[in-house]
């Protein structure tokens, strides 16, 4: 049976899409963290569960103190895999369904996985500098901080800076702009700073969610920050990878001129961001059937 449950995570991580993988992940590790937990606590009782939570939450978990974050470096990193609540993963990861099927709609889904590292990456960095430099949050510094509120936080201020007008349908309220959701989510994120209730998390969010904004911004001025980092990660895949190259000759056809590749690089660009513009202004559904499925190819393509 846990042959099976194995073959079973690994299929999903090598068939499913980003978003599933990434859920995949952070699940992963939760229910690791809890067995592990609970296990302990079984053999231990009370003081192994402290040991437990002393010397590997600890060390996985981002210390929001500077004397301690520069012999934990990687926290940077693996905190926001970390989940300890059952709902607290739960949410997470609800909203990174939604809001990644929306940004991987419209734009591509290699941007998902990039996305949600940076706007990690800069959530811990906002959430360790501000701890540390404001007085009023100085009774938070050296606590650990562990979650992917930032990088899922990201991931909803970008689909909201790219398609503000797109409508969800949510249960009990109806359609809502995208946009008004997350101004919700910031205006939320705000007010708990007030309540000194899981501060280290809401300025994570904040982190993440400028980073959101940033990556959108950046990307329609042609550059893609996801570039780099997906550039990291296969070739973290090619290393790791065992699979036999294929003996099959394959037939190229001749390569367009840079003249022919350029210009039909501008006009499909042109079409997207004509396209991209409608939506802003009138929403996904006033979309032509043709006009979708240039959207869809071009969301394929990349």
């Amino acid at each position: 049976m846990a042959n099976q449950i194995i073959d079973d995570i690994k299929l999903k991580l090598k068939s499913g899409n980003v978003i599933t993988r990434l859920i995949v992940i952070n699940v992963v590790v939760f229910v690791i963290i809890s067995l592990l937990r609970i296990l302990l606590f079984l053999i231990g009782g009370v003081g192994s569960f402290s040991f437990f939570v002393k010397f590997f939450i600890t060390t996985i978990s981002l210390p929001l103190n500077f004397s301690e974050f520069i012999y934990q470096p990687w926290t940077l990193f693996t905190y926001m895999f970390v989940h300890i609540d059952i709902m607290h993963i739960f949410w997470n990861m609800v909203l990174l369904f939604w809001f990644g099927q929306i940004l991987s709609g419209f734009t591509d889904s290699k941007k998902i996985i990039p996305l949600y590292l940076l706007g990690g990456i800069a959530g811990g960095l906002v959430a360790l500098l501000l701890v540390n430099l404001l007085p009023p949050f100085s009774v938070y510094i050296g606590m650990p901080m562990v979650g992917a509120s930032a990088g899922v936080t990201a991931i909803i201020i970008a689909a909201a800076t790219l398609v503000p007008n797109y409508r969800m349908n949510l249960m009990f309220i109806g359609e809502v702009k995208l946009i008004y959701v997350a101004i919700f989510v910031l205006f939320l994120d705000v007010l708990s700073l007030a309540s000194y209730n899981n501060v280290g998390g809401n300025l994570a969010h904040l982190g993440g969610a400028l980073m959101g904004f940033i990556f959108i911004q950046q990307y329609k001025k042609g550059r893609d920050l996801s570039k780099p980092i997906n550039k990291i990660l296969n070739g973290f895949r090619n290393l790791f990878s065992s699979a036999p190259k294929s003996k099959m000759k394959v037939a190229y056809k001749r390569a367009p001129s840079d003249e022919d590749y350029n210009y039909q690089k501008t006009l499909t660009q042109q079409q997207i961001d004509a396209i991209l513009d409608k939506i802003s202004k009138s929403g996904y559904e006033s979309l032509s059937k043709a006009e979708k499925e240039i959207l869809f190819s071009a969301s394929n393509k990349k």
